[in-house]
């Protein structure tokens, strides 16, 4: 399953005031599950993060319980799953991470019990930090720079994207073909290359500048607001796809029932990545300098995490006739389950597929074990 936060255009007010005229904050991170995890102290107090340029900044209610902060308002949220729920806001006196201390920063709180707690995260370092600074992500380094300006990072070098204006998120156009664009977000709370939203797909499904794969339904992602509801999906291979000067070969896809289409932490592997946002530009420079095929094969039953069980959560239409979709999975390669941690499911392959093919076994509507083979296709 693919665990996705917020993917929320809202206005706040840019944290920052009484920082030095020129800084550079310096943050690792780890990568786990698709997400960039970063470490940061909200008000003297550690945490770990997700780093999302597709999100405001969030604290779980867990942490920010027992916490000074003053709260300015509420906010009705929208998630990446299209989901809606309303949150409060609070201003965190001080945030630190990678050596630069912001002040004033304004953030949500999630609800109490938010399943998003069960991860082991603190909360979001997001778009409430970025308006008027530079981000810069190198994957390679696993690296992330937050700057008073784009100068220091050579930009001149780099492939430019205008950015739309108005939206707090990263926003810019790509092509699809020759002839199609899409306007998409730079999502780094998105694990996939490319997610197509439903009315990208709708608008040019007849435009041929792509191929349909499959159709799929089921449940594929969980979002800050809990799992989304179950939905009929589209897989697409497009022949090119393009970001400014550079292009993408044989690039898979899926619709999305967000928003928005999203660009996300695979297109991040691919080159370095700088978000110059008072500007309005995105600067890319290719790892490789050359165009890259980023065909996938997907599994035919996508095996998710429902109820700290192994559930048959997306089957796509090669196996229509053997699953109906949320069956519980109690066997994969062999290898028996019950009861599974969701965080651990999710961020360290604890299904174990691999290969191009496994054994599964599920209990089907009569109650019966069910042995089925499930390939990458």
């Amino acid at each position: 399953m693919t665990l996705r936060c917020f993917a929320i255009i809202l206005f706040f007010t840019a944290g920052g005031v009484s920082l030095p005229a020129q800084y550079c904050a310096d943050i690792s991170y780890t990568e786990s599950g698709g997400k960039l995890m970063v470490t940061a102290s909200v008000n003297g107090k550690t945490g770990r993060f997700i780093f999302d340029t597709g999100a405001p900044c969030t604290l779980t209610h867990s942490f920010a319980e027992g916490m000074d902060m003053p709260e300015i308002g509420s906010v009705r949220t929208i998630d990446a799953n299209g989901q809606v729920a309303e949150n409060g806001v609070v201003e965190i006196g001080n945030l630190y991470t990678g050596g630069v201390n912001f002040r004033s920063v304004q953030a949500i709180v999630m609800e109490k019990g938010n399943m998003v707690e069960r991860f082991g995260v603190d909360g979001i370092i997001g778009y409430t930090l970025f308006g008027d600074k530079t981000v810069q992500i190198d994957s390679r380094r696993q690296h992330i720079a937050i700057a008073s300006d784009a100068a220091r990072f050579g930009t001149d070098t780099m492939s430019c994207v205008v950015m739309l204006e108005g939206t707090p998120v990263p926003a810019f156009e790509i092509g699809l073909g020759t002839t199609a664009v899409d306007t998409v977000m730079l999502d780094t709370g998105a694990p996939n290359f490319y997610d197509l939203s439903e009315k990208t797909y709708a608008r040019l499904h007849d435009s041929g500048v792509w191929q349909l794969l499959s159709r799929g339904r089921g449940i594929l992602s969980l979002s800050a607001t809990g799992l989304e509801s179950n939905t009929l999906k589209y897989r697409v291979c497009i022949p090119s796809l393009s970001v400014g000067e550079n292009n993408f070969a044989r690039v898979t896809a899926q619709t999305t029932s967000g928003t928005e289409s999203r660009l996300g932490v695979v297109f991040l592997r691919t080159g370095i990545v700088t978000l110059d946002y008072p500007n309005h530009r995105l600067y890319y420079a290719s790892y490789t300098g050359k165009p890259l095929d980023l065909y996938t094969k997907e599994w035919n039953v996508v095996v998710t995490v429902m109820d700290n069980e192994l559930k048959a959560g997306f089957v796509w239409e090669s196996m229509w006739n053997s699953l109906d979709g949320g069956e519980k999975v109690v066997e994969i390669n062999g290898r028996r389950f019950d009861k599974v941690d969701m965080w651990e499911a999710m961020s360290t392959g604890l299904a174990g597929l691999s290969g191009d093919e496994a054994e599964i076994v599920v209990i089907d509507r009569s109650g019966q074990e069910k042995r089925l083979v499930i390939k990458r296709e």
